[in-house]
This record gives structure tokens, C-alpha cells and sequence, in this order.
């Protein structure tokens, strides 16, 4: 059976945010990864936390880093960047939701065991 993951570097590291958009009642982040995995696999994820403004504050929230599933990942110069689409629902996604281009991210990952599509081409995956 072939591997089914894509081995993390150790430990966070800083990702610089590229670009967010806003989609309906989400924001996608995207984010330049310049030293992680160019192809991390479906179903795999990371952990995210903004550089500033984390972990401190009116009750220390939010503190722990928030995991979230890629929804893209694309070799670009520098590196790879990544989409992460998010909902603002609490202080961690609501602090990730906030940032602009150019403000730090650390990420750890990418994390689990992910999937292999079958050669179906473009997959889509929905989770609730």
C-alpha cells in the first residue's frame, strides 16, 4: 500500500498571509508556506495561529492553535501557498479572520493521514 502522508517538517513554522478573500460567510486565507511540503494530500491538515495577538489578552484566548483542512495547495515561486477556508465562530477563528496580507501565520503541518482520490480527477469533499 503506498504511503498516505506527507511528512511534516518539525515544529511550527512562519508562513507570511498572501492574500484573503471573502466568500459568502467565509474567508479564505491564503498563506506562503516557503519551507513545507509542496504537496501535502487530501484529507491532511494544519494547525494554525496568527504570529501576533495569540495566546494573550481577555482570558488568554485564544491560546491553542486551531486545526483546518487545506482547500488548495499550489507550487508558487517561494514555495507553496495554501487556502484555508474559515468561519468566524470563536476567538481563534475570529483573530485568523482578521488578518491581511503580510501579517505572520504559524502553521504546523501538514498533519494525519490523508487519501488518495482514485484517479477520479478534482475531488470534493463536504463535512459538517
Amino acid at each position: 500500500m503506498p504511503e498516505q502522508r506527507t511528512l511534516a517538517p518539525y515544529g511550527r513554522r512562519r508562513a507570511g498571509v498572501s492574500a484573503t478573500r471573502k466568500v459568502g460567510a467565509y474567508v479564505v486565507l491564503s498563506a506562503l508556506d516557503p519551507s513545507g511540503p509542496v504537496h501535502p494530500r487530501p484529507g491532511q491538515f494544519y494547525m494554525l495561529s496568527s504570529v501576533d495577538r495569540w495566546g494573550g489578552g481577555q482570558d488568554e484566548r485564544p491560546y491553542l492553535p486551531r486545526a483546518f483542512s487545506f482547500a488548495q495547495a499550489r507550487r508558487v515561486e517561494g514555495g507553496v501557498e495554501l487556502d484555508f477556508l474559515l468561519e468566524d465562530v470563536g476567538p481563534g477563528t475570529r483573530r485568523l479572520a482578521e488578518l491581511a496580507r503580510g501579517d505572520g501565520l504559524w502553521l504546523t503541518g501538514p498533519l494525519g493521514i490523508g487519501f488518495d482520490p482514485g484517479g477520479l480527477g478534482r475531488a470534493l469533499l463536504v463535512g459538517g
